[in-house]
């Protein structure tokens, strides 16, 4: 039985703080939590492969429609 991880590489939060990178899956996470997930500028570990992005947070909520809501 091989054991699946993943390296989260170090990064800039959008803070501009610097994170040091780790491997998935981290203590205190899930066992089937073994990729590197999230963004350019926040990471964590998931169980998803496809749910790395590498763009800034951020970017996501600039390309997100407006979203209208009538309450008439």
């Amino acid at each position: 039985l091989t054991s699946m991880t993943a390296n989260c590489t170090s990064y800039y939060s959008a803070e501009n703080a610097f994170v040091n990178g780790f491997l998935c899956p981290k203590a205190g996470n899930g066992a089937h939590a073994v990729f590197c997930c999230g963004f350019n500028d926040i990471k964590y570990c998931c169980d998803d492969p496809n749910s790395f992005f590498p763009y800034e947070y951020a970017y996501m909520w600039w390309l997100s429609p407006p979203l209208n809501v009538s309450l008439s």
